[in-house]
């Protein structure tokens, strides 16, 4: 069965510009695997105080089937890709689950 969700994600500790733009496209690369079309999440990098992060969302609710068996495996895939390329810094996903879930 589908629900309806939302999220959103940050990076942090990234060490500069690069490895932050580097982060960003796995992860957008990530995002398209996995079928959500461009308008779905938003995302970008930022620098405050000389520190680079990450973050995205979802601009609406959007459906996914079976989301207690593909959350772990979105959440693995996303930390994964993270590490691989900063492995100092720190991922996170924020769920809002809109069916009740």
């Amino acid at each position: 069965m589908g629900v309806n969700i939302m999220f959103n994600f940050a990076v942090h500790g990234l060490a500069d510009e690069a490895e932050a733009r580097t982060v960003l496209d796995s992860i957008a690369d990530m995002v398209t695997e996995e079928g959500f079309q461009d308008h779905e999440v938003g995302m970008g990098w930022s620098v405050i105080d000389g520190q680079h992060f990450i973050t995205g969302e979802t601009d609406y609710p959007v459906g996914i089937s079976s989301f207690y068996a593909w959350r772990p495996r979105f959440e693995t895939d996303f930390r994964e890709r993270v590490h691989a390329l900063a492995p100092a810094a720190t991922a996170s996903i924020d769920w809002n689950c809109l069916d009740g879930g």
